[in-house]
């Protein structure tokens, strides 16, 4: 952007140095700019000469067009002397080209590498602009032109320092903002990995809890129902049955509470993403199974039970029936739904379930894994979809969030 700006000023200079020199070449001082246009056809040739070669050099920007205008103003101006005011605009264009801009391109490269050869000098191509610019100063010497010419020199090489330090100071900025990124991403990699040990360890810990309760305080306390049971057969004391059978029923909904207190820490502890990808690691020998989840918020545990049940009935089937290759299980969370996906590349016979009759008509062994998915699915207010083919089998399911239901039914 900062280039083209650059190109232009500079284009401009040089159009009002060339008018200038044109115009005190000719004569035109004593007689004004107006006279001078009006009595000079000619000059107004030249100085549209100069717009055209500025730019045919801005859009054509190669050596070979920047050359041959040079080298054609140049043979003209021993034929009309007034065409040396074009010169000024060819050696910009032959010190601005793409070729100029790719021999300081390789020799910052080959110094930034520390490349002792790093000579621009030692270009064969900078040698002939170089020739090319004494012939054009050689020529234009006796008239004004040789300040023009020079000054188109050195703002073509000021333009193109200009835009390498441009072009390297982008650089840097997009590899400190790459930089920059990329330790966002591995700080949020870090954070995510954090959090999924962290969850880890928690469900571990909720597992070895209801366990130790489930072995130790579950076995004492059904111990201690047998033995009360037992004193209740052979107590023959009416006054203390009573108590007796008070503390057997204390006893027994203490067992019943710490038994759903168990049941419920246990559920609590099982990741559905951890889940997936343990029903999904029975494929990895036979199939590239590829296994995505977006999951955020808390699953209940009735849907949580039915997704695992679902996602185990497909593996089955796909473990026993498919010939393909390639195994997708998916589970995305959206606002008033979750999805779940099971599919595989393999070939089969056409096949399209999605009614509770169409599930009901199944037959054998591998309708009845089917027929368990439609089960799971309904049981949680949800519907199966299965399709069969040429392209796969899938297997989809949506169970509506419970919230939102609610929330829907709040509204209305």
């Amino acid at each position: 952007m900062f280039h083209m700006i650059y190109r232009l000023i500079d284009k401009i200079i040089i159009a009002v140095l060339s008018a200038s020199a044109l115009f005190f070449l000719v004569g035109g001082a004593s007689s004004g700019v107006r006279g001078f246009l009006v009595r000079n056809e000619f000059a107004v040739a030249c100085l549209l000469s100069v717009v055209i070669i500025l730019l045919a050099t801005e859009v054509f920007r190669s050596v070979y067009v920047s050359t041959s205008l040079l080298i054609i103003a140049a043979g003209l101006t021993f034929v009309i002397p007034d065409v040396v005011v074009v010169l000024p605009s060819c050696v910009y264009g032959l010190f601005s080209d793409l070729k100029m801009e790719k021999l300081l391109d390789h020799f910052h490269a080959m110094r930034n590498a520390g490349r002792k050869d790093a000579d621009l000098f030692a270009e064969r191509a900078l040698w002939l602009k170089i020739l090319l610019l004494v012939v054009v100063a050689v020529i234009s010497a006796p008239s004004l032109t040789i300040i023009p010419v020079i000054v188109a020199m050195l703002l073509a090489t000021k333009t193109m320092y200009m835009h390498r330090r441009e072009t390297v100071l982008m650089d840097m900025f997009d590899e400190v903002r790459n930089d920059a990124q990329q330790s966002v991403r591995l700080k949020n990699e870090i954070s995510n990995n954090l959090d999924m040990q962290i969850r880890n360890a928690t469900l571990a810990e909720r597992n070895r809890i209801a366990r130790d309760i489930h072995d130790n305080v579950g076995h004492m306390l059904t111990r201690a129902v047998v033995q009360l049971q037992a004193i209740n057969v052979i107590n023959q004391d009416e006054k203390t049955k009573p108590y007796l059978e008070s503390v057997t029923n204390t006893v027994n909904e203490a067992m019943t509470n710490i038994r759903r207190s168990v049941h419920e820490l246990h559920d609590d502890s099982i990741d559905l993403s951890i889940g997936i990808h343990e029903i999904a690691s029975a494929l990895k020998d036979r199939f590239d199974v590829t296994v995505s989840t977006s999951i955020e918020s808390p699953v209940p545990t009735d849907v949580k039970n039915a997704i695992l049940g679902i996602f185990k009935e497909g593996v089955t089937n796909i473990a026993k029936h498919s010939n393909g290759k390639k195994v997708r299980l998916e589970v995305v969370e959206n606002v008033t739904f979750w999805r779940i996906l099971v599919s595989d590349d393999g070939t089969c016979e056409p096949m399209e379930l999605s009614r509770s009759s169409d599930f009901a008509a199944l037959e054998g062994e591998h309708g009845i894994g089917l027929y368990n998915i439609h089960s799971r699915a309904v049981s949680c207010g949800g519907r199966a979809s299965i399709r069969g083919g040429e392209d796969g089998f899938h297997i989809t399911v949506t169970i509506p969030r419970k919230e939102a239901v609610l929330l829907k039914e709040d509204k209305k």
